[in-house]
């Protein structure tokens, strides 16, 4: 009898001790979350004014930003490429701004409602808001423009560095499918190539102004082409915006597309046509080269050649040709 009782006191300590325990934890974990501040509500932009407001409803936040990110599949990739000014918190209620959207191009982006706890506190701060843009829809990517060197069974196509100025600041660098044809109506396809353009920007060089250099040597390469600027000229080899293919002895007709990376973003009109003629010999040095109808050679100056977007207005469908249409998704 004596035995049964010892072990009903003892279920009862055990039981006791488990259920002080429980709230013990019940209680510690609501101290910590009481320490995480509130999120605001309510939050909305404008994609193309950006005009925003929301609403405030923690008067112990310290301050908030706004901040823009480019999405690359689904992912935030590299830094902000837009942010507002430190936004003041202390208070509850309605905050509006504007932020500057002026540098945005096609795409999808996260703009990130961040709240950040004053300094001195120990209070943490919540999951960011996110809005979910896309600019863009409904557009159609701008033409590209080339130049198809060739020599011997050899051929090199060069992407117009003001085509490729103009999708990296107003647009995006897209894909660009190069194609090759046995015929003039172009139905042959004997040689087809994607290449995603985007790479580009690890090598390209950004001048002040905004230009781009996407890449020359003056001393290395096969084949060197020579501009002449107003006040100068240069000899020089192109780099890294270079796609070299080797074909039979033949005459070939050449055009390039560029593709959306984006299904609410249309693919480009297909270039005009660039005929060539290959002979069985190897690549030399010397060469021959034609463009399409567009192409322009690149500016002169500060000892490079470089291209500046939306210099050349004759380009098909450019993004100032097209009114940008930009939607909040989410």
């Amino acid at each position: 009898m004596k035995k049964h009782k010892l072990m009903a006191m003892v279920l009862c300590m055990e039981l006791a001790m488990a259920v002080s325990g429980s709230i013990y934890a019940e209680e510690a974990t609501a101290t910590e979350e009481s320490n995480v501040l509130s999120a605001p509500t309510d939050f909305t932009i404008d994609p193309l004014t950006g005009e925003y407001s929301f609403t405030a409803v923690d008067e112990n936040v310290g301050y908030y930003f706004i901040r823009v990110y480019k999405v690359k599949d689904g992912e935030e990739s590299g830094d902000y490429i837009a942010t507002s000014s430190r936004i003041n918190g202390g208070s509850t209620g309605e905050c509006t701004g504007t932020l500057d959207m002026s540098e945005i191009g096609w795409g999808t982006y996260h703009v990130n409602l961040v709240t950040f706890a004053a300094a001195g506190t120990d209070y943490e701060k919540p999951d960011a808001v996110t809005l979910t843009l896309e600019y863009g829809v409904g557009g159609t990517l701008e033409r590209p423009e080339m130049m198809v060197m060739t020599s011997g069974n050899q051929m090199e196509v060069m992407i117009d560095w003001y085509t490729l100025a103009d999708y990296v600041n107003c647009q995006y660098l897209p894909e660009v499918k190069i194609s090759v044809y046995a015929d003039a109506e172009c139905t042959e396809e004997v040689l087809t190539d994607t290449v995603d353009t985007s790479v580009l920007l690890d090598t390209a060089e950004l001048l002040p102004g905004g230009s781009y250099v996407w890449g020359f040597s003056e001393s290395i390469g096969e084949h060197f082409y020579t501009i002449e600027g107003e006040n100068d000229s240069k000899t020089f080899a192109f780099r890294y915006d270079v796609y070299t293919y080797n074909l039979d002895a033949g005459t070939y007709y050449v055009t390039c597309q560029a593709l959306a990376k984006d299904e609410y973003t249309n693919d480009s009109q297909v270039s005009t046509v660039v005929e060539i003629t290959l002979t069985d010999e190897e690549s030399s040095s010397e060469y021959e080269y034609a463009t399409t109808e567009l192409w322009a050679d690149m500016t002169v100056g500060m000892d490079r050649v470089y291209a500046s977007s939306q210099v050349q207005t004759d380009r098909i469908d450019t993004a100032d040709a097209q009114e940008t249409v930009a939607e909040v998704i989410g």
